[in-house]
C-alpha cells in the first residue's frame, strides 16, 4: 500500500470514529446573520450548509519556486500548481473577524483532499482573530494540483463558546500578507515518504483501537466530519514537519 492509499484508509477510519463525536456548529441560517459582520465581500451563496466557502487571494508560497520568494497571483498569473510532495503557503481573499463568543474551524474543501490536498497548518480560529487565514498545505498525491485565484477551496465553521473569551493577540493579529517568516519556516522542506507512510500506519493502529473503544456510543452530527477529519489528518503531517524544521 502506498501513501496515498494510506491517507484515503485513514479518513475512511476517522469517519468511522467521528460519527460518534458530538460539535455544536452554527447552522446555515445562523451563520447567513453572523457572517455579513465578520467575512468581507461575504456572498450568501457561498454558505453551503454548516459552513462558508473561503476563496484562494493573490499570495501564494511553493517550497520548489526557485526564487525563494512569495509569488503574487493576478489576471495575468492566476494560478499556483502546487507539484506533489511539496509544500505551500496559500493565503485567502478574505479577511476574517472572530467574535469573542465564537470560535472557527478551518478546513480544506473536498474536491481537493480528494486529490490528496492536506492542511497542515493551525486548524481553529481563536475569538477575536481579525486578518486574512493563510493554510499551509501539503500534495500528499501522486500528480500535480492547480488552484485558480479568487475560487472556493477552504472551508470554515463557527461553534458557540459558553462565554466570551479574551482575544486573540498573537503575531498573526491583522494579517494581510504571508511574511518572511513564515516562508523560512517553509523554504526547501521535502516530504519524505517513507516518514509519511510510517506516520499514517501508526495512526491507522490508534484509530482503529480508539473506533473499537467507542463503537457502542451515539451518532451525532454528520455535518462537521470533513472539517475534523482534515484536522486529524493533517496533524501527524504538521508533527513531523514541525520536527524535521527543528534539526
Amino acid at each position: 500500500m502506498n501513501a496515498y492509499e494510506s491517507i484515503f484508509l485513514v479518513q475512511i477510519m476517522l469517519n468511522l470514529l467521528l460519527n460518534i463525536l458530538f460539535m455544536a456548529f452554527l447552522s446555515k441560517k445562523e451563520l447567513a446573520q453572523l457572517l455579513p459582520s465578520c467575512i468581507d465581500k461575504f456572498e450568501s451563496e457561498r454558505i453551503a450548509e454548516a459552513a462558508y466557502e473561503l476563496c484562494l487571494g493573490n499570495e501564494v508560497y511553493l517550497t520548489d519556486s526557485t526564487s525563494g520568494k512569495k509569488e503574487l497571483l493576478d489576471e495575468k498569473n492566476s494560478q499556483v500548481v502546487i507539484k506533489s510532495g511539496q509544500f505551500a503557503l496559500l493565503l485567502t481573499q478574505e479577511n476574517v473577524k472572530i467574535p469573542l463568543d465564537k470560535i472557527a474551524f478551518i478546513s480544506i474543501k473536498f474536491s481537493q483532499k480528494i486529490k490528496g490536498l492536506v492542511n497542515i497548518s493551525g486548524f481553529h480560529v481563536d475569538p477575536g482573530f481579525d486578518g486574512k487565514i493563510i493554510f499551509s498545505v501539503y500534495n500528499a498525491g501522486p500528480t500535480t494540483i492547480i488552484l485558480d485565484k479568487g475560487k472556493p477551496y477552504f472551508m470554515i465553521w463557527f461553534s458557540e463558546l459558553s462565554s466570551q473569551a479574551n482575544p486573540y493577540a498573537g503575531k498573526h493579529q491583522k494579517q494581510k500578507t504571508i511574511s518572511a517568516e513564515q516562508i523560512s519556516q517553509l523554504n526547501g522542506t521535502l516530504a519524505s515518504p517513507n516518514s509519511l507512510l510510517k506516520q499514517i500506519q501508526d495512526l491507522e493502529k490508534k484509530v482503529d483501537i480508539k473506533v473499537e473503544e467507542l463503537k457502542g456510543k451515539k451518532d451525532y452530527n454528520k455535518w462537521v466530519l470533513q472539517a475534523i477529519i482534515a484536522v486529524l489528518l493533517g496533524l501527524f503531517v504538521k508533527q513531523w514537519m514541525d520536527k524535521n524544521l527543528a534539526r
